[in-house]
């Protein structure tokens, strides 16, 4: 009965590892692509507020500076 379940489920969980790893190269290659759009066209395809887009633009270059601060003071 255990070698059963054994032949049933290694097969199921091969298969289970190969379409995770698939899902996820999919995934970042659908973020690399959508991440080289230029930022209007990026909003239009999201129907976004431009306020919204402005605030997200604003705090991603304080990220930034943040962590080039944070290099500098690691260095």
């Amino acid at each position: 009965m255990v070698c059963a379940t054994l032949r049933h489920s290694i097969p199921k969980s091969i298969v289970y590892c190969q379409v995770r790893e698939a899902k996820r190269s999919l995934l970042d290659h659908f973020f690399v692509e959508i991440g080289k759009y230029e930022s209007k066209r990026l909003s239009s395809l999201l129907n976004e507020d431009p306020a919204i887009m402005e605030r997200r633009s604003a705090l991603a270059k304080r990220l930034e500076l943040y962590r080039s601060a944070q290099a500098e003071i690691d260095s």
